[in-house]
């Protein structure tokens, strides 16, 4: 199984760390994700085609969101 990584950028560029410890929670497509060790989400091909979105809601209460249109590589 093949994964692709994403980083989540702030208006800055500045990455928003997905790791457990500095996200309250991590959705896609509302269904909670449970974080990890890692800054980044790892997609995994299993996910068919289509538009994802994922929400972040920080430690420090900001909430982000982004749509992820999704083709997998295999």
């Amino acid at each position: 199984m093949n994964h692709t990584e994403f980083e989540l950028l702030d208006g800055a560029g500045a990455r928003i760390s997905l790791a457990l410890g500095a996200v309250t929670y991590i959705k896609k497509n509302g269904a909670e994700l449970t974080p990890d060790d890692q800054e980044t989400l790892w997609f995994s091909d299993n996910n068919p085609a289509g538009q994802y979105t994922i929400e972040v809601k920080t430690i420090d209460g900001t909430v982000y969101s982004a749509v992820l249109d999704w083709v997998p590589t295999i």
